[in-house]
Order: C-alpha cells, then sequence, then structure tokens
C-alpha cells in the first residue's frame, strides 16, 4: 500500500491536539506517517506531542515561530510519503477519512483528490460542504485540508507555500490549479473543522489589518496561464468581495470604501472584462454555493449601479 505522509502544524493547540493526533491513528488505512511540525508554541504543545514520539508512524519536528507556511513547508520536506495530506492541529478526522481518498487515487488518473469538511462549534455542526465535480468545485474548499495530494507532482513543480500576511492556503492550490492537476473528487465529508475563534485563520481577516494586503495574494494568483479561464477570474472577484464583506463589516463607511476601491482599482487594471465575467449570475457557476454566488451578484448590481457609498452604510455595523 502506497504511504500518506500527513503533515500537522501545530502552533499553542494544547486544548486540540491529542483529539487530532488519536484521530489520525485510528484510520482504517494503516499505511502513514504523521509529521507534527510545532511551530514554537508558548503553551504545553510540544509537551504533548513529544508523548507519541514512541509510535514508529509518528515523526516531530520542533521550529522557531514561523508560521503555518514555514511548518508545512518543513512537514513536506520530510515527508517520504507517495501521498500528503494536511490537517490543522484544532481539527479531526473520521477514521475511514484517509481509506476513502486513497481509493479513490488508486484509480491512478489524478494528481489531487478533493473532498469536503464539517464545520462545527462545540458539538454542533454549523454546515457541511463538498465538492460536486462541477465547474467551480475545485475552488470550493480553498485551503490544503480536505485534499490528498500526489507528492510527486508537489515537488516536481516546486509548489510550497508562500512566506505572506495572509492566505497561503489558497495561494497553494491555485498554483495546483495552475500546474494543470488532474483532480477527482470524493463524496466525504469526514475532515471536521473545528471553529476556533482565537485561531489564526479566524482573526486575520477581522476588520482591515495593516498587517494583512489581500493584493499580494491577487497578483500571486493572476497567473497569466489562467488570465482568460472565466472560472479562475470569478474565484478573484469572488474572493475580493468575500474579503470586503467579511472584514469590512465593523469598519466606518469611510474605510470600507477605501479598501472597496483599493481593490476595484486593482481589478480594473489586471481583469479588465471582469465586469462581463459569466459567472456574475444569481447563484453563480455550477459547484459554488448557491447562497455565495447571489450575494456576489448583490453586491456587483450596487457596483455596476455606483451604489456602494449606499451599501455600506447599510452594511457597515460601525
Amino acid at each position: 500500500m502506497p504511504k500518506v505522509s500527513i503533515i500537522i502544524p501545530v502552533y499553542n493547540a494544547a486544548s486540540f491536539i491529542n483529539r487530532c493526533i488519536d484521530s489520525v491513528l485510528a484510520q482504517t488505512y494503516k499505511d502513514f506517517q504523521i509529521i507534527a511540525v510545532n511551530d514554537g508554541s508558548k503553551d504545553n504543545s510540544l509537551e504533548l506531542l513529544k508523548a507519541y514520539e514512541s509510535n514508529p508512524n509518528f515523526i516531530l519536528l520542533d521550529q522557531e515561530n514561523s508560521g503555518p507556511s514555514v511548518a508545512r513547508n518543513n512537514g513536506i520536506n520530510r515527508a517520504d510519503g507517495e501521498y500528503l495530506m494536511f490537517i490543522d492541529s484544532d481539527d479531526y478526522i473520521d477514521s475511514d477519512y484517509v481509506e476513502c481518498y486513497i481509493n479513490i487515487m488508486a484509480d491512478g488518473r489524478f494528481d489531487v483528490v478533493m473532498g469536503g469538511y464539517k464545520k462545527i462549534t462545540g458539538e454542533h455542526i454549523d454546515f457541511i460542504r463538498c465538492p460536486n465535480g462541477k465547474a467551480f468545485s475545485k475552488y470550493l474548499v480553498t485551503g490544503p485540508v480536505a485534499k490528498l495530494y500526489k507528492k510527486d507532482f508537489i515537488t516536481d513543480n516546486n509548489i510550497l507555500f508562500p512566506i505572506t500576511t495572509s492566505s497561503e492556503d489558497v495561494h497553494f492550490n491555485a498554483n495546483i490549479i495552475r500546474h494543470g492537476a488532474k483532480i477527482g473528487f470524493v463524496d466525504n465529508t469526514g475532515y471536521y473543522y473545528y471553529f476556533n475563534p482565537n485561531s489564526i485563520s479566524n482573526t486575520a481577516h477581522k476588520g482591515f489589518s495593516e498587517n494583512v494586503d489581500i493584493l499580494e495574494l491577487m497578483e500571486a494568483i493572476n497567473y497569466k496561464e489562467l488570465k482568460e479561464d472565466k472560472v479562475h477570474q470569478y474565484f478573484i472577484i469572488r474572493y475580493i468581495v468575500w474579503y470586503l464583506l467579511y472584514a469590512g463589516k465593523n469598519v466606518a463607511v469611510d474605510k470600507f470604501i477605501y479598501e472597496y476601491n483599493k481593490y476595484f482599482s486593482w481589478l480594473e487594471k489586471n481583469i479588465p472584462d471582469y465586469i462581463k465575467n459569466p459567472y456574475i449570475r444569481p447563484f453563480g457557476p455550477a459547484g459554488d454555493q448557491k447562497q455565495i454566488g447571489l450575494i456576489i451578484f448583490v453586491f456587483m448590481i450596487f457596483h455596476k449601479l455606483k451604489l456602494m457609498k449606499f451599501f455600506a452604510k447599510i452594511y457597515c455595523k460601525y
């Protein structure tokens, strides 16, 4: 059986890390290694991780705090499996999770297999998200989780997580798509994304911050190889609108308008015909969440009618 290297970056995850690792050790598919990368945790995460070192399937790497990109890249460099998986340290997986992905990858046609996840708060499932194989599916789960990667595809194309202010995971997956990965889909939602309000991913985009500039990400994923790909263009538009809505909810109207002008000026310059994108329509492209497609569509109506200041006065709570 091919080995799967499961990479887990860990930072101050003492409350969750045992649940995460124990869920991996309980897998029905047994040919795997866990590579846990302690990213300079200030709590007792490292001590908890050391308790697993007697397990032959467990590898512990310890680094100074350098962020999740460096942690994941170090994990990739250490991995000796034929396939790669990523799990975040506050998440966990069903016992047949790896096996379900391997069964699809065994077909031999794919470089990546993508699945879905359940978002949970406490013991409550907030929602379930799973790609259906249609046009937008490869963008539906933007992070590296809920996926199985062929390691050779990653290393042959020199795909790593960038050292950036935010959304390194989005860049990683966009780079996979850019290099023409053959993508398969699995109807599996055995990945449990635990909503931790204190995690980096859930705090980085709250409010517009000088430390976060998604123009850096937009520049990075606006690949010339995908310039005419309307689905990819829609993904960029969608991401900008999502960021404005997510980060701009509790800011002043003038601040919202400033950020809006900045990002839409970038669109005008880099994707001049963005306003004509065929997927800006009620419910968006096939494979996207219908409610998200509708939100994008409505937002773009306000944009086209030059009513964004009116929109901001209604939307912004500050």
